[in-house]
């Protein structure tokens, strides 16, 4: 999965203009069609690249939106999470910058509120759908909705979990990336019985598991710890149950696992990090004001949220979506796993 170059057998995009001037797929589509919020500096240059490039709006295109309705449908697992939060605010706040209004819906992995939400969307005449965790079919939402397009986030449907998605339309964080980096933090801090606590979360779980294993075979020779569940409520249990299993490094499925597991640790009498060492995925504004602080995975949220918005954009300009991308994740290390005393 990768992008798009610029070549001279195809038609010039939105997209192509916004690399070659150097701003945003919504500040080209704000700037070419005369927004005065756009200053006249920016336009007269978007203008001109459009210009030089030869680029021409995709009038066949433009036609199948002609119910245009200046709104995108937004759904997300659950905008009380930390991570999906940020989410929708970088997709309000491009979506916005490009003139549109967004309606968000909560999923809360439920496939029949997912295919509530996604016609409603419908009756709202939304011009494109933007579905983050959905764990119903892609192909058959697609069908659903046509001509509207619709970019697939963190698809949690396990036929598509492996980075099997779709060949356009989705957006997926680099997480075996994420994971790699972790362990082999982790190994560099001495730590050797490892565990893996998940999350009812379909893909996104199962990626995260299998790779905590894969890194631990490979860097280690060995088998982790067979991974257990986080259930609210029971961190002291799940703690006690990590304490006697001897393990010295404890990966969670997201921060907010972690963070519940150094409350359950310090219940149970253990030391984080010089007994265990703790960490999770995601970088919600908690982790870095626990105690201690929380060595975690970044995945760019937001930029995930502003880049759904840029590819419904384009699909709208030119009939299809760009192919689908895996983002750079990266590794943010702080006090809950750097083991002093090694």
């Amino acid at each position: 999965m990768g992008g798009r170059g610029v070549t001279m057998d195809r038609r010039i995009t939105l997209r192509d203009v916004a690399g070659a001037a150097g701003v945003s797929i919504a500040t080209v589509s704000r700037a070419l069609n005369e927004d005065p919020q756009i200053s006249i500096a920016t336009r007269e240059r978007v203008a001109a690249t459009a210009e030089a490039l030869g680029y021409v709006p995709d009038l066949a295109a433009r036609s199948l939106a002609v119910r245009v309705s200046r709104t995108f449908g937004l759904m997300v697992p659950d905008a009380t999470d930390p991570i999906h939060g940020t989410v929708v605010a970088g997709f309000e706040q491009a979506a916005h910058a490009a003139g549109y209004t967004v309606i968000v819906a909560n999923s809360l992995g439920d496939a029949g509120r997912e295919g509530r939400a996604i016609r409603e969307f419908s009756a709202h005449r939304a011009d494109g759908l933007a579905l983050m965790g959905s764990i119903l079919d892609q192909e058959t939402i697609s069908r659903m909705v046509q001509p509207s397009p619709v970019v697939f986030l963190n698809s949690e449907r396990l036929d598509h979990g492996r980075l099997a998605d779709l060949e356009a339309g989705c957006l997926r964080p680099d997480e075996p990336e994420g994971i790699r980096l972790l362990v082999g933090h982790l190994v560099e801090q001495g730590c050797h019985r490892f565990a893996y606590v998940g999350a009812d979360r379909g893909a996104s779980n199962t990626i995260r598991q299998e790779a905590v294993a894969a890194q631990v075979r490979r860097r280690l020779g060995v088998e982790p710890i067979p991974p257990l569940s986080w259930v609210p409520g029971q961190r002291a249990e799940l703690a006690a149950a990590l304490r006697d299993a001897a393990a010295d490094a404890v990966i969670g499925y997201d921060d907010r696992v972690a963070l519940s597991l150094l409350d359950g640790f310090r219940t149970v009498g253990l030391r984080v990090p010089d007994d265990v060492a703790v960490s999770g995925f995601d970088d919600i504004p908690f982790a870095a004001i626990s105690n201690p602080r929380l060595t975690t995975v970044v995945q760019p949220a937001a930029q995930m949220g502003e880049l759904a918005v840029a590819e419904l954009l384009e699909a709208i300009e030119t009939g299809s979506l760009a192919p689908s991308r895996v983002l750079a994740v990266r590794l943010v290390v702080r006090e809950s796993t750097i083991r002093t005393g090694r």
